[in-house]
């Protein structure tokens, strides 16, 4: 979060799963709004449940100025962050609680120019690959789909706050 907060050029975000609190949400958010370019490239198509509770979030992201794309070419299993060539991260964890609150995970944190770039044009690569979502693509997705998205996230949600005591936003 310090990172996306203080982050002036990009945010560069691939994961398979894409669940993460509202404070994470809204520091990408925040992130966009201010000018930087913020673009998550999401894994779909392992866990229908996951995609729409990730798809719930996605009009609010858009809105913001956020890119997403979801790679659909194979599974995506890359757990990596870049931030303005100078921080990254790779690990085991996932954008969602239960690897922020009860999986055992492990992510390396790096600041290190020659090693965010490496990764910053890996991940770009995997965009290339990926399919762009728009917000106006996002608005002709039939409403009883945006509803069962939005069912996801409140099935989601509660069943994070059970999981993790109520800590989880």
């Amino acid at each position: 979060l310090r990172a996306i907060n203080a982050s002036s050029q990009y945010v560069l975000i691939a994961n398979p799963y894409f669940a993460p609190g509202r404070t994470f949400r809204d520091a990408l958010s925040s992130a966009a709004d201010r000018g930087v370019c913020v673009m998550l490239l999401l894994g779909v198509g392992q866990f229908p449940i996951l995609d729409s509770v990730a798809r719930s979030y996605y009009p609010k992201l858009l809105k913001s100025g956020v890119k997403l794309f979801e790679y659909r070419r194979t599974q995506l299993h890359a757990k990596v962050a870049v931030i303005d060539d100078q921080w990254a991260t790779v690990g085991s964890s996932n954008c969602d609680g239960l690897s922020l609150f009860v999986n055992h995970e492990a992510n390396l944190v790096v600041h290190d120019r020659a090693l965010a770039k490496d990764l910053g044009s890996q991940i770009r690569r995997g965009i290339r690959d990926a399919v762009e979502i728009e917000a106006k693509d996002f608005a002709r997705i039939p409403w009883f789909k945006r509803l069962w998205y939005g069912l996801s996230f409140l099935v989601y949600r509660g069943a994070m706050r059970v999981i993790t005591l109520n800590t989880y936003a």
